[in-house]
């Protein structure tokens, strides 16, 4: 699939990983770590531009991050909630110049390069303002956004993700990406979710 210019991919990595006690993006998992299994997704994937949004552990991730090749916004809002880091992702592709933004969270470890760039393609010509991933009856991250859907996400406040806008403007174009498998959407929140899918990911190699 060929570069797309225009589409920004935002990888969320700025949350304080409480549940955890200590920086979960950064553990070891799988011969890696779940911010690097995140941004080498998203730079495989078809969108030119990959960012990653940090925050309690941005001192930590700065390293990794332009080892990656991507570049680092820091959030220093981050213990306001998500939507400071969805903000702050938004801000960042509207300065850049970008039509769409494909945000990502850090902690999903079965999300791969072929899951974004079935967001990017379910665009369909634009007619899409915001594209989904759905598998096993929810929707969830990732997410694509046209840049139409740029002032209502800056609205987002606290723990509100970028999905919530669609209570609030109920007349956006939305098409959800449908995947076989709902593990897309497992994450990573405990010491116990870490083993967990750490053995699934192992075992799906």
């Amino acid at each position: 699939m060929r570069r797309l210019s225009r589409v920004c991919a935002c990888v969320l990595a700025a949350g304080g990983s409480r549940r955890m006690g200590e920086c979960k993006l950064l553990m070891p998992f799988a011969g890696s770590t779940l911010l690097e299994r995140a941004l080498e997704a998203a730079a495989g994937c078809a969108a030119e531009g990959v960012v990653a949004v940090t925050g309690a552990y941005a001192d930590e991730m700065a390293p990794v991050v332009r080892r990656m090749g991507a570049r680092e916004v820091r959030n220093p809002s981050w213990a306001r909630g998500q939507a400071s880091s969805v903000r702050a992702a938004v801000l960042h592709a509207a300065c850049e110049g970008f039509d769409a933004v494909m945000l990502m969270v850090a902690d999903q470890p079965f999300v791969t390069r072929s899951h974004l760039d079935a967001l990017l393609r379910g665009r369909d010509g634009e007619r899409a303002w915001a594209c989904l991933s759905a598998a096993g009856g929810r929707s969830g991250n990732p997410c694509l956004f046209d840049k139409r859907c740029f002032p209502a996400l800056l609205e987002l406040q606290g723990d509100e993700g970028a999905r919530s806008l669609f209570r609030r403007h109920s007349g956006i174009p939305v098409r959800c990406v449908h995947f076989e498998d709902a593990r897309l959407f497992e994450d990573v929140d405990t010491p116990e979710d870490l083993a967990r899918l750490e053995g699934a990911v192992a075992h799906a190699r």
